[in-house]
This record gives structure tokens, sequence and C-alpha cells, in this order.
């Protein structure tokens, strides 16, 4: 094969590459958007066992995220792409599967303790929620652009780190309104771990964006 039909190859295995981490970026936006419409439902409605139906749900995508993941690294390790990539792109996607993990942990938490999100906590409870979607969002969009557009990739992550901090502060404010509040003392605990879980979506996602810095930082040098 000549230097022409290795390189129609290569590109082409890249390509492949790049629809293996599309299509593991929809996976881990599902169980985003699943959290999301859950903890709205089950705010509104504490029906358990729809909470149950919905942790179901969740982990299938969860486990769907898993399999790609996986695909993705015998492509890779199929000479596929440079040693070097097949580092960033392992280290970016392990980091990255903390996410949906995270989420589902969220769903996991609530069904297995027995918690009830008091009503008058809802609404922040939901903007924490909403903001950790939007940095999710954000990190998989540098994500899906990071080998076609550095800058692109750059400018992305940098949102995440100002959704980050709204999330620390929504969290902080959650936290002392819940302690400060007469509710039972073990109850605090449970409502405090959850909304510490819930932020640590947003916290996971500046961690990715922190990673995708440094693969952006060695590929200028």
């Amino acid at each position: 094969m000549g230097r022409k039909g290795r390189f129609i190859v290569l590109r082409n295995r890249q390509k492949e590459i790049e629809a293996g981490i599309e299509r593991y970026c929809e996976e881990v936006t599902t169980t985003i958007e699943l959290l999301h419409s859950s903890l709205e439902q089950y705010i509104c409605q504490p029906d358990r066992e729809a909470l149950r139906e919905n942790l179901k749900t969740i982990h299938k995508a969860e486990s769907r995220a898993d399999d790609l993941r996986a695909e993705i690294e015998v492509l890779m390790y199929s000479k596929a792409i440079y040693p070097e990539s097949r580092k960033d792109i392992m280290e970016l996607l392990e980091m990255l599967d903390k996410i949906p993990n995270c989420a589902e942990g969220c769903i996991r938490m609530i069904l297995t303790q027995h918690v009830v999100i008091p009503e008058e906590y809802g609404p922040e409870v939901m903007k924490l929620v909403g903001i950790s979607g939007h940095a999710v969002r954000h990190v998989l969009e540098a994500t899906r652009i990071l080998f076609r557009n550095y800058t692109t990739a750059t400018v992305a992550v940098g949102k995440v780190d100002e959704l980050e901090s709204d999330g620390d502060r929504v969290e902080a404010a959650l936290i002392e309104t819940l302690f400060s509040s007469r509710r039972d003392g073990f109850e605090k605990i449970l409502l405090r771990d959850l909304f510490l879980h819930i932020g640590k979506i947003a916290d996971r996602s500046e961690n990715v964006g922190d990673r995708i810095r440094i693969i952006v930082a060695k590929r200028r040098i």
C-alpha cells in the first residue's frame, strides 16, 4: 500500500474513532438529561417506583457509555492513531466516565437512602442540577471538537469554569439554608450529601476541562 493509501486508511480509522466519541458524548448527555427530568419529577411528586424505573434507564445509558468507551479503546489500539494521541484520549474518557457515574449515583442515593427533597428546596436544587448540566454540555462540546479546533475547545472549557463557580455558590447557599433550619439532624446530613453529590457533576466537568487544557498545551508546543 502506498503512502496515500495508508493516509486514507488512517484517516478513515480516525473518523471512526471520532464517531465513537460522538456517540459516547450522546450517552453522557442522556444521563444528565435523565437526572434533570427524574429530580424534577421526584420533587413535584416523590414516587419511589417511578424513580426506580428512572434509575434503570439512567443505568442503561451509563452502561452504553462504558461499552462505547471500550470500543473506542479497541479501535485506538489497533494502530488506528498515533500512540501519544491514544493516551490523551483514554485519559480524557476515563475522566469523562465519572460524570455519568455521578449522575446515576445521585438517583441511587435518593432511592437507597429514602431521601425526600423538601418542596422549599426544589427550585434551588433544580438550579444546581441545571448549572451542572450546562457544565457537562460545554465540556462535551469541547471534547467533540478538541482534535479539530483547539481554540474553540478552550473557549468551551472557560465556560465550564464559570459554571462550576456558580454551582459552588448555589451549593453553599443550599447547605447554609439547610443547617439554619429546624430539620432533623439526620435529614440534614442526607440532604447535604445529596447537594454535594449533585455539585460534584460540575466539579468533574471542570476536571475534564483541565485535562483538555493540558492536551491543547501539549499540541501547541
